[in-house]
């Protein structure tokens, strides 16, 4: 009987460290970050009454006969499951979606945890708000580059860093031009007299056919044009520079009628846009044009020189013949050409070749600036709605750190004034073989244990670590109901020990009766 009450007295002791458990449990329903506990419990040593003996003969074996001596903690389990992820909408704080933990340092040890209630201290430090202890990973270099192989250190974030300023050497040109792009310039028809009452009227038709260089066309109504046709070529100032034939051998005959001498044109006239000039009979006459020079597709791009000041850079194509098409670049409004060439392109509409760059200017107190044009993506299709683009150029001016985010990999990424983004830190995500095994410290963290495995740091999202979801936590992994259901069958177990110890009570009691 003494047996039966130890044997209570024991289940009494070990449902009461069950229901400990579950208490602690329930109080860190709302924790975050907090791993629940589970009890099991094991039979203690068994008294041998008699042994076992094998079959013999007809006989059969026997087996053993042991009395229990109650009941023992086999273990006190941490269960290291997933808790559900709880949006916060704070910047710095960490959940992790998967395996892992966040890392810690007081200074001198090395603490891991699921929570990531983390603030950003005034000096840049990340810190949990629980203990200010800091959150381990890697730092970035200058440029924005994280060796993850490294050992890991405090993350301090470098709240003043700046960028400096990075001249422009390219541009990425892109876009489609119109391949039904009108290339001709006409002019109003121009009477002809002869002066006896003959007159015929001449249409004037200037096409592109190169850079800065028309082709002129004469024809008439009610006459013949004799040398009728040439080229025209202008200066940067779009004023004629030279014609070929010269414009003297210009004839121009009414039906029936004589030969009149015209003279087109000289280097007072602008082509295109402006007033046409022609002379007749020592007269010169003037003509406005009616339709507007041929389309032209303009980007302006925002470069920097080596001091961040902005320049903008605008470039012109223009169709000159067919599937070929002119290009041009000026520099805040200028219109000195600071580069130029070719597009060519094949029948369905792809680039054949680009000529011509690099950009090349000379801002006043910075570096001289050369750019190389890069216009691999620009195509020429029939489109309407058709735009020479350029969506990417690699300069920028200096720009100061005014605020951060954090990716799913733990990548914290600065985002500069300039608007540029660069990596400052990464924090650091550590595995464990064995993460049932890590030993509770307090402040829902965690330590190494000699049954846990080493810590296997590496980064979020990869060798089987758990992705990190920012501006959230992971909320506490109790369930109630199974927690509340654990308590009843807790109390019951204690209830029904506690009766072993009243009965095997009473039993001594009637036996102490007996000599009476």
């Amino acid at each position: 009987m003494m047996r039966s009450m130890y044997a209570g007295v024991s289940g009494l002791q070990n449902h009461q460290t069950r229901m400990d458990v579950i208490g602690n449990n329930i109080a860190n329903v709302n924790t975050i970050g907090f791993k629940a506990g589970r009890v099991n419990f094991a039979d203690t040593l068994s008294q041998m009454l008699s042994g076992a003996s094998a079959a013999q003969g007809n006989r059969g074996g026997i087996n053993a006969m042991q009395v229990g001596l109650g009941v023992g903690l086999a273990s006190i389990d941490v269960l290291q499951t997933q808790g559900n992820l709880q949006s916060t909408g704070k910047l710095t704080d960490l959940a992790l979606q998967g395996d892992g933990f966040f890392m810690l340092t007081d200074g001198s040890r090395t603490y891991y945890t699921r929570a990531g209630n983390f603030n950003k201290e005034e000096d840049g430090r990340l810190t949990n708000s629980a203990n200010g202890f800091v959150v381990q990973g890697w730092l970035a270099d200058s440029a924005g580059n994280i060796n993850t192989n490294s050992s890991v250190v405090p993350i301090q974030l470098p709240m003043g860093q700046s960028i400096p300023a990075s001249a422009t050497t390219s541009i990425e040109f892109g876009g489609n031009l119109d391949s039904d792009t009108n290339g001709e310039l006409k002019y109003p028809p121009i009477t002809i007299d002869d002066g006896a009452g003959h007159t015929c009227t001449v249409q004037i038709t200037l096409t592109a056919i190169g850079f800065n260089k028309f082709q002129y066309q004469m024809t008439a109504t009610n006459g013949v044009v004799a040398n009728g046709s040439g080229t025209i070529t202008l200066d940067e100032n779009g004023m004629v520079d030279s014609a070929t034939p010269s414009p003297s051998t210009i004839t121009v005959t009414p039906n029936g009628g004589t030969a009149v001498a015209i003279a087109v044109p000289d280097s007072t006239n602008t082509i295109p846009g402006g007033q046409f000039s022609y002379t007749v009979g020592g007269v010169t006459k003037t003509t406005d044009a009616v339709y507007t020079a041929p389309k032209s597709f303009v980007t302006p791009t925002d470069v920097y020189d080596s001091l961040g000041n902005k320049h903008v850079i605008t470039t012109t194509a223009v169709k000159v013949a067919d599937n070929v098409w002119n290009w041009t670049s000026t520099v805040d409004g200028g219109t000195t050409p600071i580069g130029n060439g070719t597009f060519t392109f094949d029948l369905r509409g792809n680039l054949l070749s680009a000529t011509g760059g690099p950009l090349t200017f000379s801002p006043m107190g910075a570096a001289p600036v050369t750019i190389t044009p890069d216009f691999s993506d620009i195509s020429q299709q029939k489109l309407a709605d058709s735009a020479l683009t350029s969506p990417k150029q690699d300069g920028y001016p200096m720009g100061e750190l005014q605020s951060f985010n954090i990716d799913r990999y733990g990548r914290i990424i600065g985002v500069f004034s300039n608007g540029l983004s660069q990596a400052l830190a990464q924090v650091a995500v550590a595995s464990f073989s064995n993460p049932e095994g890590l030993v509770r410290s307090g402040d829902t963290m965690f330590e190494e244990s000699s049954n846990s495995g080493t810590a296997q740091v590496g980064t979020a999202g990869q060798g089987g670590r758990g992705k990190i979801t920012p501006g959230a936590t992971e909320m506490s992994n109790v369930d109630l109901s199974r927690e509340f259901t654990e308590m009843i069958v807790t109390q019951r177990g204690f209830q029904a020990n506690s009766k072993i110890i009243t009965t095997s009570d009473e039993m001594l009691q009637d036996l102490v009766n007996l000599k009476r």
